[in-house]
């Protein structure tokens, strides 16, 4: 009886000391989400109507067109000034210049090409004066710009006023250059009474109020 005791105790002392599963070397953790990895959210492009105050750098007026994302558009200088189209009778057409009747910063480009531009065409030069300190894009808007600025008249006006500014004329004889010529001796006048060019005082070298756009 003593031999069998004997021999079991010699059996369980020989035997593994855990008969649990051993855990491996290492435990493999799943990654937990960072919210804050990653690249941040770029912030929302800044949107504008009809009638809002615009600043950005040096570029400064009031926002006369948007289009339906509200990021882009036009803005119309505060101030005006009074100038003849041109200070002489020459057919841009004539010499091989195209004009657009809805694009006036390529109107504006293009009237840039002739010599002695600036003492040639003061209505030009009057809006290429606001391109100072880096700033290169203001123009003389076309027949099409004007009309946006047109159809948001009340709103462009009271932003003017409460600025202190001019505001836009409409007096039956306010007439606006545009940067569309007729012909030789011809340019296009806006009427903001009317909201539409004018037939008559088309005389390239009369002087008429000037107001300069800008893409945004």
């Amino acid at each position: 009886m003593k031999k069998i005791v004997v021999l079991l105790l010699a059996a369980v002392m020989i035997m593994p000391m855990s008969c649990t599963e051993s855990k491996p070397d290492s435990v493999l953790t799943p990654p937990i989400d960072n919210p804050d990895d990653g690249d941040e959210d770029e912030p929302d492009a800044k949107t504008y109507k009809v009638g809002d105050y615009y600043k950005e750098g040096l570029a400064e007026g009031v926002v006369a067109f948007v289009d339906e994302t509200g990021e882009h558009g036009l803005i119309i200088s505060l101030d005006e000034g009074v100038a003849q189209w041109s200070s002489e009778y020459r057919g841009l057409i004539d010499l091989g210049y195209p004009i657009s009747h809805d694009n006036g910063a390529y109107n504006t480009s293009v009237i840039k090409e002739i010599e002695n531009w600036k003492e040639l065409y003061p209505a030009f030069a009057w809006c290429d004066r606001k391109n100072a300190l880096g700033l290169s894009s203001w123009f003389l808007p076309s027949i099409y710009e004007l009309e946006h600025a047109y159809m948001g008249l009340e709103a462009i006006n009271a932003t003017l006023a409460e600025m202190g500014e001019t505001t836009i004329a409409t007096g039956n004889n306010d007439l606006y250059w545009t940067s569309v010529e007729v012909g030789v001796q011809s340019a296009y006048p806006f009427s903001f009474l009317y909201g539409e060019i004018s037939s008559y005082d088309t005389d390239k070298k009369n002087e008429h109020r000037v107001r300069a756009m800008r893409k945004f």
